[in-house]
């Protein structure tokens, strides 16, 4: 949120710097983030004269650029060369001076220099309006009015304001200080300086108020959803330019002036915190209604997005139907245009969950909507609305015409009791009665009460609901840095559990990277579209966005978004992998998966003189898979791990054409089937003997379930079974293949004898034939 400086010293006069309002709000709570110049006319004008051009000649050496010479009002004329087509003698023009540095859109910032162009000599620039910061055209060089000053800075002779504006973090509970106002607020509390928040306090039962008529009949069907309306009319209206002071203080915050009735709006939103909204008054048809939508409806919005309307979306409509989303933003049918002479402008009070909800269901973000969300004050809306109606009659020649107000569900402060003493416990130090009391005063609450005060809470302040939270006010204000300390240092040492997992994990983590895989850390909120056929998701209540409404249940989506970023970078390969938890919708509530995620897409290895470049492959994450699982010390087998190509929906929606490969386990169960872990073995000192046996055997047979076959074999000599050749075709029958496996025996204590290994190897074959294969002769 910006603040400006000037805009808040209209509202409170202090001699304060901008740097010492900044630091007072920072430790206070409302944290200043960044504080920057604002000029009204580019970086300031620093630099730039009024010149005037007194010879213009074509360039010797190219026809399209000017050499001229320029009076700024020193001794000696500069020498220019401008390439500007419509430059000639006897202009007035404004003149960047040589170290002056020109900033413009979409561009790097340079400095101007003495240089040499095309051999004429060049010290300065003559420059267009885009180049100096005071319009965006870059047609031709400024060309000022005949009476310009020579000499003049163009800081002085364009007005150029400067301010200073404070970037506010303003956190979630500090809707009272979303605006000028409330800023204003906490600072008069912290100078000890008076200030009322209030503009026009009891507005409504003045004689000004009370003289104006029935503007338009407003119905709130449910008061659940607002709580407060005002439907003000002002007629006769001009629309225009707005006044000078409005149009630098929005431009300051970052909003770009429109008209004069506009304007009023985002004026006195950002200086009050209350949002209001205008309506032509002739594109209203009838009355006013505040309801829920109806099945079916539409809007076409003031930015011409047309929205389906939900039946849980607050609207204001007419007879014609919905003509604003309540809170967030109003419609095209009834949008202020050029010719409009008569408005209805609207203050009121929106429900901020029905705001925040519709805001992100069609993911808009407003000024408005930022503001309902946090709660608005319902009290001081009257005073908010007689603000602008005497605005609109000072700067767009309006009248204020009449009013209607419903108000149903009538303001009622909250009262919170609060003991001192107890307040003293928690801060630390005795802070004097007195001083609480001037403290919570100057803060806008009404305070009661001896040892016990009961205080209750204005209409800005819906977040004080219990005695802390006026601990805290009190405390911000009086100052954290005045707490004394007493040299002793207490702290609570919170307990570690786990730690055995977190060394399977960390070792998993290592290997990988051993790997040359890279860990990654993705976002655990997914879009549902990502899972059109799961009905086990675990939806969020409240999402941020339609692209965030779901918690993952897979990592593959994550990781392949990040596959598409590094491929749209010109990788080569990329191997990801991340540890992190699924989540599913059960019977009996939610589960949380700890899973492992790794894809695969790319080159096995960087191409070289020594390697072809090579895709990776199956086998290639089954031997990460192999490898892994010995790490970590499991008995578990390779096998079952499904090892498979992303499915063509995922690729699609993550925008990647190649193939990319990935695996998902719930890595922990892997865990319970602890190997022993590296054993050390010293070398053998007894050759052994190798036996190779071919097997014809049906085509879906795997090499998993031939070892299982071998371990019904007491064969304790037995080291290693490998297959090294898999052959299919003639003259074997259709449906068969032949696998070649080779048998390594070995004795630790002594030479192996033929015979040993030929018993074993006949116990084998009776094994295989009794499975099934056909020993090959």
């Amino acid at each position: 949120m910006k603040i400006s400086i000037d805009w808040l010293k209209s509202l409170l006069p202090t001699e304060a710097s901008a740097q010492e309002i900044s630091d007072l709000l920072s430790v206070s709570g409302l944290e200043v983030e960044h504080l920057e110049s604002w000029y009204s006319a580019g970086s300031g004008l620093n630099g730039f004269v009024i010149g005037q051009v007194m010879t213009c000649e074509t360039h010797p050496n190219a026809d399209r650029l000017r050499v001229t010479t320029v009076d700024v009002g020193r001794e000696a004329l500069l020498p220019i060369v401008c390439g500007a087509p419509n430059v000639a003698t006897g202009q007035k023009v404004v003149v960047a001076m040589v170290g002056t540095e020109i900033v413009m859109a979409g561009k790097e910032p340079f400095v101007i220099g003495k240089a040499k162009i095309r051999g004429e000599v060049s010290e300065g620039m003559i420059c267009a309006e885009d180049e100096c910061g005071l319009g965006n055209s870059h047609d031709g060089i400024l060309v000022l009015s005949a009476d310009a000053p020579v000499g003049m800075s163009a800081a002085e002779y364009f007005g150029v304001v400067k301010d200073e504006v404070m970037e506010i973090g303003l956190t979630a509970n500090r809707g009272d200080a979303a605006s000028h106002v409330g800023v204003a607020n906490d600072l008069a509390a912290l100078l000890k300086l008076p200030f009322s928040r209030i503009a026009h306090d009891n507005c409504e039962d003045s004689e000004l108020w009370k003289s104006k008529g029935t503007e338009i009949s407003v119905n709130i069907e449910d008061t659940q959803w607002c709580e407060r309306y005002i439907a003000l009319g002002v007629s006769g209206l001009h629309l225009g330019e707005s006044p000078t002071f409005v149009k630098n203080r929005l431009r300051a915050i970052g909003i770009e002036p429109r008209n004069n009735v506009v304007d009023a709006t985002n004026y006195f939103l950002h200086q009050t915190g209350q949002p209001s909204h205008a309506f032509d008054a002739e594109k209203i048809v009838g009355g006013i209604s505040v309801r829920l939508a109806k099945a079916g409806e539409t809007l076409v919005l003031l930015d011409g997005k047309k929205i389906e309307l939900h039946i849980q979306d607050v609207v204001i409509a007419d007879e014609s139907g919905p003509i604003a989303l309540a809170g967030v933003m109003g419609g095209q049918a009834t949008a202020v245009s050029g010719d409009t002479k008569n408005v209805v402008l609207e203050v009121a009070h929106f429900h901020p969950t029905a705001v925040r909800k519709s805001a992100k269901r069609h993911n808009l973000h407003t000024d408005a909507g930022f503001r309902f969300e946090r709660g608005v004050d319902k009290q001081n809306m009257a005073s908010v609305a007689m603000q602008i109606a005497k605005h609109l009659e000072a700067h767009a020649g309006g009248s204020w015409t009449g009013v209607t107000s419903e108000y149903p569900v009538a303001f009622e402060p909250r009262v919170v009791a609060m003991k001192v003493n107890d307040l003293a416990a928690f801060a630390g130090l005795d802070i004097p009665r007195a001083e609480v009391v001037a403290i919570l005063e100057r803060l806008g609450f009404g305070v009661e009460g001896d040892e016990v005060l009961m205080v209750r809470s204005p209409g800005w302040r819906n977040d004080v609901e219990q005695p802390v939270d006026l601990y805290e006010e009190v405390m911000r204000i009086y100052g954290y840095d005045r707490v004394p300390m007493n040299g002793k240092l207490q702290a609570t040492l919170g307990t570690f559990e786990g730690m055995k997992m977190r060394k399977s994990e960390n070792a998993l983590r290592q290997f990988l990277c051993d790997q040359g895989m890279s860990e990654a850390a993705t976002n655990s909120l997914h879009p549902a579209s990502w899972y059109p056929e799961k009905d086990d998701l675990v939806h969020l209540s409240n999402p941020l966005s339609s692209d965030m409404d779901v918690m993952r249940a897979s990592l593959i989506p994550g990781l392949l978004q990040s596959v598409a970023y590094n491929i749209n970078r010109r990788a080569e390969s990329v191997q990801l992998f991340e540890l992190g938890i699924i989540y599913q919708k059960t019977a009996k509530g939610f589960r949380e998966t700890p899973t492992l995620g790794m894809v695969f897409w790319g080159n096995v290895a960087a191409e070289s003189w020594e390697n072809k470049p090579s895709e990776i492959g199956f086998y290639d994450v089954k031997r990460v898979l192999q490898g892994l699982l010995i790490r970590i010390g499991s008995k578990a087998s390779v096998d079952p791990i499904e090892v498979f190509k992303v499915p063509k929906a995922w690729m699609k929606a993550a925008d990647i054409s190649a193939t990319v490969w990935c695996v998902e386990i719930p890595w922990r169960k892997f865990l319970g089937n602890k190997g022993e872990g590296f054993k050390v073995t010293s070398a053998p000192k007894y050759p052994g003997m190798r036996r190779d046996l071919s097997l014809v055997v049906d085509r879906a047979v795997t090499f998993t379930s031939l070892l299982e076959v071998v371990k019904t074999v007491k064969a304790p000599m037995l080291r290693d079974v490998r297959a090294f050749d898999v052959f299919e075709g003639k003259p074997l029958d259709a449906g068969k293949k032949a696998v070649a496996l080779s048998f390594q025996f070995s004795n630790p204590e002594a030479t192996l004898t033929e015979s040993e290994v030929d018993s074993k190897m006949q116990a084998l074959m009776k094994a295989f034939e009794a499975a099934g294969a056909m020993i090959r002769k």
